[in-house]
């Protein structure tokens, strides 16, 4: 028996506001992946000092830290719709702040900007799995992930371009730009069609309940959650302190160190996402044979090797096999992970669990991105090397999942002035 058939492979699943998340993230992304995979050497280029892009790294993701704080919290009293309309225009508007910056110390006004927009990014999760029904999760998100990573197959070669044309800096401005403009277009859009997941029974909060509604909600959920729960936090800010070594100085090593054309780069990001892209939907079948937690270790395995195969490149053709491989832990781990984090919730604390599957790895990231910054001034390939023993230890920890636990849902969920019944 063959372990795949072509009838195996599920059809795409993008139910309701999933489908307008998805192509509104999808034509964002024409323009993010323009500059987003080049955006250290837009740094380095525009005089920052090298070991600084860690900290400026490290400052983003505290000041995130803060917004999903935030974000968590209004997703689960506010609902979904309003904070994901109202911060997805932030977002789109601090992107193209990167048009008029002409020395690095400004760089810090569009960072915190679209470090504060992340306030919606709990509610955008939380719509998402709202959206889904449970068990169709893994083909929801290798859905959700297949459209909105098609932009990330052609626009990375196209910032190339620009830069090899017009420079670093002029080039990815002009990739900043379309990002704020394409951005802008897609979130009015997605204002207009998206539709409300989840409405609390909302009552008007004063300052000083809502002030500390935010820390003592957010602490009542991180007790709530399940076991399973705990263990995805302990695992991605485990495997978010292997990025923050490994992720900083990846475009400035290849193009400035390894002498590669941004042209050349950009194509292996394409490939990366050519890999993911083909390997999503079949993903999904793997998933159903193996079970979530067996796919996600196998999966994560993928991180460590790659790593190790880009370390150790010497030439063209490793570089390409390492891309490859992070594209294959790409396709397998997206839907997995985000599907075993859903799961792992109820409806009424998913905005505070979503936001703090996000809090915690940028948390735990900003000491890797500070050390980053040193470890490379002293050897380029020195900070790569130390992200490796993160990501195996990560592997270890995914592997205490219990798959046969599931959350315990109560029928009333009080948080300050507001009661919610289970639908």
């Amino acid at each position: 028996m063959k372990w795949l058939r072509k009838s195996d492979i599920p059809k795409i699943y993008l139910p309701g506001d999933v489908w307008i998340l998805a192509f509104s993230s999808m034509v964002w992304n024409i323009g993010g992946f323009i500059s987003g995979p080049f955006q250290s050497i837009f740094f380095y280029d525009i005089g920052t000092p090298v070991g600084y892009i860690g900290v400026l790294a490290a400052v983003s993701s505290i000041v995130m830290a803060i917004s999903l704080i935030i974000g968590g919290y209004l997703a689960d009293i506010w609902g979904r719709k309003r904070i994901i309309t109202m911060f997805s225009f932030i977002a789109a508007g601090s992107s193209a702040l990167y048009f008029f910056v002409n020395s690095w110390p400004f760089l810090f006004i569009p960072i915190i900007m679209g470090s504060l927009s992340g306030i919606y990014s709990p509610a955008f999760n939380a719509m998402l799995n709202d959206s889904m029904k449970p068990r169709d999760r893994p083909i929801g998100f290798a859905s959700f992930t297949l459209l909105t990573v098609i932009p990330s197959l052609f626009a990375p070669y196209i910032g190339g371009v620009l830069m090899e044309h017009l420079g670093p800096v002029e080039g990815l401005k002009i990739g900043f730009l379309l990002a704020g403009m394409l951005g802008l277009a897609a979130v009015t859009w997605r204002a207009v069609r998206l539709d409300e997941t989840y409405k609390p029974k909302f009552k008007k909060l004063s300052f000083k309940k809502f002030t500390k509604g935010i820390i003592t909600e957010n602490i009542h959920a991180l007790k709530s959650a399940s076991r399973n729960a705990k263990i995805l936090l302990v695992y991605t800010a485990t495997a978010s302190m292997a990025a923050g070594f490994s992720t900083v100085y990846i475009s400035i090593y290849l193009v400035k160190n390894a002498k590669l054309l941004p042209t050349q780069y950009g194509l292996l990001v394409g490939l990366s996402s050519l890999a993911t892209i083909f390997l999503l939907l079949p993903t999904v079948t793997l998933i159903k044979k193996l079970g979530l937690k067996r796919a996600a270790v196998i999966s994560s395995i993928f991180a460590p090797v790659s790593m190790l195969v880009f370390v150790s490149a010497n030439g063209m053709n490793d570089l390409i096999t390492w891309s490859i491989t992070g594209g294959i832990s790409g396709a397998l781990l997206s839907p997995t992970i985000q599907s075993m984090e859903g799961n792992a919730t109820t409806k009424q604390i998913r905005g505070r669990i979503m936001g703090l599957f996000i809090l915690v790895p940028l948390l735990a990231s900003v000491p890797a991105q500070i050390i980053s910054g040193y470890l490379y001034s002293i050897s380029p390939l020195l900070t790569f090397i130390v992200s490796i023993p993160f990501y195996i230890t990560s592997i270890f920890i995914l592997s205490k999942m219990d798959m046969h636990r599931h959350p315990k849902e109560s029928g009333l969920v009080m948080l300050p002035g507001v009661a919610t019944q289970l639908p």
